[in-house]
């Protein structure tokens, strides 16, 4: 904003203070009022900032206000910081800008490829840790089997009150709202991974092919169960065993047996009797064995002193 008179640190400054209000503003009424107050505050002297904004910014406001970028399914995605990063990674893998396209096209393909295996390696992260949050109803179920990330933001939007839930999240993010993760406590009912957007639990969600599965409809839902049971049938006795324990371990964890790790409060490290670290040396090995000598020589002589 150095060209509109403002310097640097008064406008981050404006970006940070009355104009934030302004862009987290939840209904476009009440963003209206927030552009009210801020022409009439001390901000409004300034004719050219006032004119930048509305020609540069209000006039994109379904791109980047709250007001209406809420009522998207972005995944908290709401800035070109994860394309820029794109673009950064890229670079680092072509190194120069004067290489062929077969060049081009393998280091492309090398970087995708790299970051598949990041995302395959974050999704095991999440199968083998678990958010320490995430215990009891209603995470039982989904535990292990979503992002910890999408626990960690069901965690904090449970602890909301009824009164503060305004159910952004399962707009924007494909989660439940608090009020439907305090319906879900209460009853003492499991979240299913149904409830949940598939982004948060596999890569290939935008696949037309499964893209019934993860439906929330009672009645589709129940229709691939009975496909699923009968596959699972055709296959053997040994894949009803393994359904089997698969189910029985999701409806009832509790009875699975298994029970938290008791904590050792032993401190680890050093030995308090051990002066150094290191092994004894040679030297020091034949210096003791010469020590035991004399005095076993010591307790003879006295013993031999006592007898005659």
């Amino acid at each position: 904003m150095m060209d509109l008179g403002i310097p640097q640190e008064v406008a981050r400054g404006v970006v940070h203070g009355s104009w934030k209000k302004v862009m987290e503003a939840t209904t476009p009424h009440a963003m209206i009022e927030e552009w009210e107050y801020f022409k009439n505050g001390f901000w409004g002297r300034n004719s050219k900032l006032i004119e930048y904004l509305d020609r540069e910014c209000l006039e994109h406001k379904e791109k980047w206000a709250c007001a209406y970028t809420n009522n998207i399914f972005h995944i908290g995605n709401t800035s070109t910081n994860r394309v820029e990063s794109a673009h950064s990674t890229l670079k680092a893998w072509l190194n120069t800008s004067t290489g062929g396209v077969d060049t081009l096209f393998l280091s492309w393909h090398d970087s995708i490829g790299g970051q598949v295996i990041e995302i395959r390696k974050e999704l095991e992260t999440c199968r083998t840790k678990t958010f320490k949050g995430a215990y009891g109803p209603p995470y039982d179920v989904i535990r292990g089997s979503v992002s910890l990330y999408a626990l960690e933001l069901m965690f904090v939007e449970g602890k909301k009150t009824p009164s503060e839930c305004d159910c952004v999240i399962g707009r924007t993010h494909g989660l439940p709202c608090s009020c439907r993760i305090n319906s879900f406590k209460g009853a003492g009912d499991h979240f299913q991974i149904t409830h949940l957007a598939p982004f948060w639990s596999t890569l290939d969600y935008a696949n037309p092919h499964d893209a019934r599965r993860f439906e929330d409809n009672d009645a589709n839902d129940l229709q691939i169960y009975h496909e699923l049971v009968a596959e699972v049938c055709r296959r053997g006795p040994s894949a009803v065993r393994a359904a089997k324990v698969a189910l029985m371990s999701k409806l009832y964890p509790e009875e699975e047996g298994l029970r938290e790790p008791r904590v050792s409060t032993k401190a680890k490290g050093r030995p308090p009797k051990r002066e150094n670290a290191r092994d004894p040396s040679w030297h020091e090995h034949a210096a003791a064995r010469q020590g035991r000598r004399s005095t076993r020589r010591k307790t003879s002589t006295s013993d031999d002193t006592v007898l005659y």
